[in-house]
């Protein structure tokens, strides 16, 4: 029983109690995690719950996938250096946004739930290509419901999300209904996975290293860790880690992603982007790219200018990816590169595979 819990708590309990389905399990133990208490003696049961939930968005999409089977899944296949979804609550700008930013041409109306289906693009960031999918618009309880399991399914394998407010309505609300649908999905946003790892062994059952940081009886997490069909295992952690953190880290369904949240309708209320107006839409793109971590690098040949379009890669690539990158063959035949631009101490510098790349810089690769 939960220490100084209120009865909203225990209404929540009652509610798992009397369930009959998985998703109306869910929904319970989501509002007791909710409003139960947050404090110190109370770790043991949020762990607990989680640990619950996670077990039945597992079973969930397992009879998801069994159904489905024999059906045609929405898939959209990834283009471009990297993927971004848009997401909002209905008629929040996501289709008129997309139109703008990209080729696209969804339908954009006034009216409700005008997107049904999950719309693409692609935008050109200066010779980058990266692709903008808007989900349809989110509502509570929609990650159980319909299609969308398989549409937050798309969602885990991608690069970014981003949030669209619409600041004619309570934005607090927005963000929140937002957030929950995607932890629903599993999807944990602008949120870094807690620094312990758990490593399977044959035998001497469960063992813990860098003790100091385990802030919770050891008693507890082995009771934990056997449920979850850990008999023998090292856990190590690099970090202060709760039991909560913990129990995250059993969850193998969980995905972390970075998160932007950004502002439409600013011709209408506010400060953020305006897709009639074009306002700070320019910035929006820089702020995309950025968020990515990409860099764009030209390639070049000796006596001439360099080429076009970019090539795009990761902010701390090096010299090495990007060879592999234009042929397999260049590592084996490499012999040098010269170089211009910010990570050059000169026009021209003579570098070696391990050089560090930065944003528009040009490399001129020379082999043997």
């Amino acid at each position: 029983m939960p220490i100084n819990a209120h009865p909203e708590y225990f209404k929540a309990e009652e509610k798992y109690n009397k369930a009959t389905t998985i998703p109306e399990k869910l929904t319970a133990l989501e509002e007791m995690l909710r409003v139960g208490p947050n404090h110190k003696s109370a770790e043991n049961l949020r762990a607990e719950i989680k640990s619950k939930i996670s077990k039945l968005r597992e079973q969930l999409e397992k009879n998801r996938q069994t159904k489905g089977s024999s059906k045609a899944t929405f898939t959209v296949k990834k283009e471009g250096a990297a993927q971004v979804i848009l997401a909002s609550v209905t008629n929040a700008g996501k289709s008129s946004l997309l139109a703008t930013l990209t080729n696209a041409k969804p339908l954009v109306a006034e009216y409700k739930f005008t997107t049904t289906r999950p719309e693409h693009g692609i935008l050109n960031y200066h010779g980058i290509l990266i692709q903008l999918i808007e989900l349809p618009g989110i509502f509570e309880g929609c990650a159980y419901k319909g299609e969308y399991p398989t549409f937050f399914g798309m969602v885990r394998s991608t690069d970014l999300v981003i949030f669209l407010i619409d600041p004619t309505l309570n934005e607090s609300d927005q963000i929140e209904l937002l957030q929950s649908e995607f932890e629903k999905a599993q999807i944990k946003l602008n949120a870094k996975r807690p620094k312990v790892f758990i490593k399977r062994q044959g035998t001497g059952g469960i063992e813990y290293m860098g003790a100091r940081y385990f802030k919770f009886d050891l008693s507890d997490a082995t009771k934990m860790l056997i449920t979850h069909g850990y008999h023998n295992a090292v856990v190590t952690a690099f970090e202060d880690v709760s039991l909560e953190d913990l129990a995250d880290v059993l969850n193998e369904s969980i995905v972390y992603l970075p998160l932007l949240i950004i502002r439409t309708k600013s011709d209408i209320k506010g400060d953020g982007i305006s897709t009639k107006t074009k306002k700070n839409i320019e910035k929006l793109k820089d702020e995309i790219f950025q968020t990515l971590k990409l860099i764009r690098v030209y390639t070049k040949s000796p006596g001439k200018k360099h080429d076009w379009p970019p090539v795009a890669l990761h902010d701390g690539d090096k010299i090495v990816t990007l060879a592999k990158v234009i042929h397999k063959d260049f590592i084996k035949r490499f012999s040098f590169s010269r170089i211009w631009g910010k990570s050059a101490k000169h026009d021209g510098q003579k570098v070696g595979l391990e050089h560090d790349l930065m944003d528009e810089d040009i490399v001129e690769i020379h082999t043997k």
